[in-house]
């Protein structure tokens, strides 16, 4: 196939300036491919590369040419395209594995993104996550695995993007290795220690001192924790900021693997028994969703006997009534939206919520 600019070809400025004008209004030349240089406009003429560049620019000046911000000529058209921002990534899980957290902290990156006039480029990769159901843990690719997707991403796609956004199941040991080339990177709904990156997360240490704020106000004697899946990281973090706001309150809390079985066996065994009023706090959505059918299944009074919170707050828990002291997913995204547009990494935690329920 011959190259548009082959075409380019006469002996005079006349012929030169007629030439562009044709490719205008032809559309034999792509939006997106830059004009040939002044040099090879003047030889291909047989004109001075002066001459040329004055024709050229005269073009431009009167609207029938376009000129980018790094110098190069384009047709009128491409001006459009070229001072469009460039999109915002979403490097997150294949969308049919998008749980409540997804797709809110998702409705946020679109919020965030339409205030900025910033398309998205959605790109996920089954290498990132692997999990049978809500209950089961949570496994992805090997760092082999996933450096490799990463380093696919960036070189089909680097050159283009105003910004990229990392679920929170990428770890820092896979980040790390791609340091000068994740500049405007942002992960998200989890904290990170790399310093070059941005990170949106939930204030776990302020959501845990409301937790027990809470349960001093309404006179609970004991506290319960139900971690969620291990390996999740968001989760556990919660969790580790629980037990050390509890340390003083509640110095020793029981804590059930309520998503295997033999940790719902102890839950419950343990309700049965006992007789101070207990907190229950729920990780996950899921997990004090659970909790609740198999506490009211024992005709448990709630919350005079035992009380219920959700510490992530979903219309998973939220249509149930229970009490949440959650995150604001949607707030999460469009921050890190606006980080990642912004190019400047900024590490921030969002404040959390309180919603009454019926549980505690």
């Amino acid at each position: 196939m011959v190259r548009p600019k082959t075409t380019l070809r006469g002996n005079s400025v006349a012929d030169l300036k007629k030439n562009l004008l044709d490719l205008c209004t032809t559309g034999c030349w792509p939006l997106l491919e830059p004009l040939p240089v002044t040099r090879f406009l003047g030889e291909s003429y047989g004109i001075s590369n002066v001459s040329a560049y004055r024709v050229i620019t005269a073009l431009c000046n009167s609207g029938k040419l376009y000129r980018s911000a790094n110098g190069r000529f384009f047709l009128p058209g491409a001006k459009r395209l070229l001072e469009k921002p460039a999109p915002i990534a979403c490097l997150f899980r294949c969308m049919e594995r998008w749980t409540e957290v997804g797709r809110e902290i998702m409705q946020g990156v679109d919020e965030g993104c339409g205030k900025l006039d910033r398309s998205i480029l959605l790109i996920h990769d089954r290498v990132l996550f692997r999990q049978a159901d809500s209950m089961s843990s949570v496994s992805r690719g090997s760092d082999l695995e996933l450096a490799q997707a990463l380093e696919d991403f960036l070189l089909v796609h680097a050159d283009r993007l105003g910004g990229v956004l990392l679920e929170d199941l990428w770890p820092d040991n896979v980040l790390t290795k791609f340091r000068r080339r994740l500049c405007s990177g942002v992960v998200v709904y989890r904290h990170t220690a790399l310093p070059y990156l941005g990170c949106v997360s939930a204030d776990t240490d302020a959501a845990a001192r409301l937790v027990i704020d809470y349960a001093k106000k309404m006179r609970f004697e004991r506290l319960t924790i139900l971690p969620g899946v291990r390996g999740y990281m968001p989760s556990e973090e919660m969790v580790a900021a629980l037990r050390r706001a509890a340390s003083s309150r509640f110095p020793r809390p029981r804590v059930f693997a309520m998503h295997a079985a033999p940790g719902r066996r102890d839950f419950l065994a343990d309700l049965r028994k006992q007789r101070k009023r207990t907190l229950v706090v729920g990780i996950e959505d899921n997990i004090a969703a659970a909790a609740l059918e198999s506490i009211r299944e024992m005709g448990i009074d709630m919350p005079e006997q035992v009380g219920l919170v959700s510490t992530m707050g979903t219309r998973i828990a939220s249509d149930r009534s229970i009490t949440i002291i959650g995150a604001n997913f949607r707030r999460i995204g469009e921050e890190a939206a606006v980080i990642a547009a912004s190019g400047q990494p900024k590490q921030i935690a969002i404040p959390p919520v309180f919603l009454p329920g019926c549980t505690a």
